[in-house]
């Protein structure tokens, strides 16, 4: 006759409240984006994050994050000048004076803002590009060259297969 090893009652206590804290943790989780912050699944849509559908757009028409396109917000990811300006004066009750003030500061400061974005963007792909050809350097020339391909495949953009400089 053979004893079956059944499990202690540490081992059963164990796996209780391991799995009460998952339930708790996935509980949380849902609570927070369809309750507490239900914005959060609607920029989440089939577009991906900041995108609400495939064609880029918010739920409610507008654009997502990111620098403005046809129909998007601006490098803020608010609504477009004129919509936000229309928003403002219905419930500030803005003079026509000044909201073509706070228009004409708006997309001032939507051109800082786009300028300072491709700034910011170019100096990251300096800095990756830095990485990259110091990663290079320690590599043998063949190695270098596979990396150079496997950065471009996975970045699409890179200096392709060459030597490391």
């Amino acid at each position: 006759m053979s004893l079956m090893n059944t499990p202690t009652p540490r081992v059963w206590l164990a796996t209780f409240v391991g799995l009460v804290f998952t339930i708790g943790v996935l509980t949380g989780i849902v609570v927070d984006r369809s309750w507490l912050n239900p914005t959060f699944t609607e920029r989440r849509g089939p577009g991906g994050p900041g995108r609400g559908g495939p064609d880029g757009r918010g739920p409610d028409g507008r654009g997502g994050r990111g620098p403005g396109g046809p129909g998007r917000g601006g490098p803020m990811s608010g609504p477009p000048p004129q919509q936000y300006v229309e928003e403002l004066s219905k419930d500030v009750k803005l003079t026509d004076a000044q909201q073509a003030e706070v228009l004409k500061l708006l997309h001032t400061q939507e051109t800082r803002l786009r300028a300072m974005q491709e700034d910011a963007r170019a100096t990251f792909i300096r800095e990756q590009e830095g990485l990259h050809d110091k990663i290079a350097a320690l590599l043998t020339p063949e190695q270098a060259a596979a990396f150079r391909t496997w950065v471009t495949s996975r970045t699409g953009r890179g200096r392709g297969g060459g030597p490391p400089r």
